[in-house]
């Protein structure tokens, strides 16, 4: 038995430990911190995974009896707050299994706290984790683990299956939204402070003032507390639609139907739309705030601007329009769930070896 200790089911998630059950022939036991997803729009995708929900009635004890269960080989945790992720990690630790741990971080958020936290932050996870394997997404997420003295890294791209529904429904949204002849730049994110969907409007003003009037439109897709001042905007400018949270099986054809996703976060642990709309050739605009941005933004594939500064990120959609339509290279779309079951069969095979040694 392999345990993994995961927040909560999600778009992201979801279809990975669901390809993961089905590579480790079902000895996957998924232990969920809250059994929905609050955090995305878009609904939910089926988990065809064996899982347990800690917050519903007896999920702690069916927890507590997988990690006593002789049959467990390793331990997986995504990230390392809270009861239920410490008590997961030093069970591995005291009965000698592998301890996995995995998480979004990014080093900006670490370089911004005062030494003396990150150190104190540093003893505490050497402490409560020793050195457990690392399965990095990538260059920012690695050096936020190097920074706090984890070390033994194993390099796991994010990854995603492409989206449905995205050229064949990119044409038709095009026609609905009145689009079909502009340069189109989309939003897709959380309505949050943190997501500077503010700075992006402030950014399309100077955009429009700069641009033939119907040359551009842009389009956001989310939902959050910023809600009624995008909506009231996209009321005031016949050049901006506001779709609300939409289904996923729509969240393809947004992607297609952009010429540049705009990214404008202030903080981004990874960023998950960057791969979307790279998976559909979709340029991205992104921050140098955003993790993902630091491995998948190219000349060939997009552009960035510093974050917190609406004429930056304006001159950088101008210079995306000036240069018309056009799309990005293709992102390849791994597997991730193999390349975990590959490392898992290996961490296993060398600890029972361990052991009979």
């Amino acid at each position: 038995m392999i345990v993994f200790v995961v927040e909560c089911p999600s778009p992201y998630h979801t279809p990975v430990l669901n390809r993961l059950h089905d590579e480790l022939g079902g000895e996957l036991s998924v232990f969920y911190l809250c059994g929905t997803d609050t955090s995305h729009g878009w609904g939910e995708i089926a988990a065809t995974h064996r899982y347990v929900a800690l917050d519903r009635p007896g999920g702690r004890a069916a927890f507590a009896r997988a990690l006593l269960s002789s049959r467990l080989r390793a331990v997986c945790v995504y990230g390392y707050r809270g009861g239920a992720r410490v008590v997961a990690a030093n069970v591995a630790r005291l009965r000698g299994v592998p301890l996995v741990l995995r998480g979004a971080a990014n080093v900006r958020t670490e370089w911004s706290r005062p030494a003396f936290l990150r150190l104190v932050k540093r003893w505490y996870l050497r402490a409560l984790l020793g050195q457990p394997e690392v399965w990095t997404n990538g260059s920012a997420n690695t050096a936020y683990w190097n920074l706090l003295g984890l070390q033994r890294h194993h390099t796991i791209p994010y990854a995603l299956q492409r989206l449905p529904g995205g050229e064949s429904g990119a044409a038709a949204l095009r026609a609905e939204l009145g689009v079909a002849d502009r340069f189109v730049f989309t939003f897709v994110g959380r309505l949050e402070p943190v997501k500077a969907v503010t700075d992006l409007l402030r950014a399309y003003d100077i955009v429009r003032e700069a641009t033939p009037r119907g040359a551009t439109s842009l389009v956001i897709v989310g939902r959050g507390s910023l809600e009624p001042e995008v909506r009231r905007y996209a009321e005031a400018h016949d050049d901006c639609h506001y779709l609300g949270a939409i289904p996923q099986s729509r969240l393809g054809a947004v992607h297609a139907a952009a010429d540049v996703l705009v990214v404008p976060s202030h903080s981004e642990t990874w960023c998950w739309v960057v791969n979307e709309a790279l998976g559909f050739g979709t340029r991205v605009i992104a921050t140098l705030e955003v993790a993902a941005a630091d491995d998948l933004c190219t000349e060939a594939t997009g552009r960035r601007c510093r974050a917190a500064d609406p004429p930056a990120l304006a001159a950088a959609m101008l210079a995306e329009f000036r240069q018309g339509p056009r799309r990005a290279p293709h992102l390849p779309c791994a597997d991730t769930a193999r390349d975990m079951a590959d490392r898992l069969r290996e961490l296993t095979r060398r600890s029972i070896e361990t052991v009979r040694a």
